[in-house]
């Protein structure tokens, strides 16, 4: 803490100068420290999303169960993985025990198609009516395709 004395004039005595340097420098390094690790929590396995222009939010409540399925066609259910066949038996347990509830279908980009849309006919065979694709948003999407 600093201390501006007057000379002259009426006012005696120190006068009070805050030095903020030290709050900005702790400040900024907070925010770099934030800025590196965030990106890297992500929720269950890491996988490139399919990108979209503008991705719908769901309106319904309820935590949904998520299907994850990787590059190397790894099937994870919630944070366990697992084989495909279990991941199935599994839905068809949760789908007698609450038949209203969601799944969340996230797979990576790079996937072939049909194993994507295999998946999501066996879900919808098992009875599940809402069935959510995890798509991430690309903000490039306008520069590469010209729109």
């Amino acid at each position: 803490m600093g201390v501006q004395l007057e000379t002259g004039g009426k006012s005696k005595g120190a006068k009070p100068n805050i030095n903020v340097t030290p709050l900005v420098d702790v400040v900024l390094v907070l925010l770099i420290i934030f800025m590196v690790v965030l990106p890297n929590v992500q929720d269950g396995k890491p996988i490139e999303m399919v990108k979209v222009d503008q991705a719908e939010k769901s309106t319904e409540g309820g935590e949904p169960l998520t299907v994850t399925i990787n590059a190397q066609e790894v099937y994870t259910l919630d944070k366990a993985d697992t084989t495909r066949a279990e991941v199935l038996a599994t839905l068809k347990a949760e789908f007698a025990r609450d038949p209203g509830r969601q799944v969340l279908l996230r797979a990576d980009a790079g996937l072939p198609y049909k194993t994507v849309r295999a998946m999501f006919a066996d879900i919808q065979s098992i009875g599940f009516k809402v069935i959510a694709l995890a798509v991430g948003v690309s903000a490039e999407w306008k520069a590469k395709h010209g729109g």
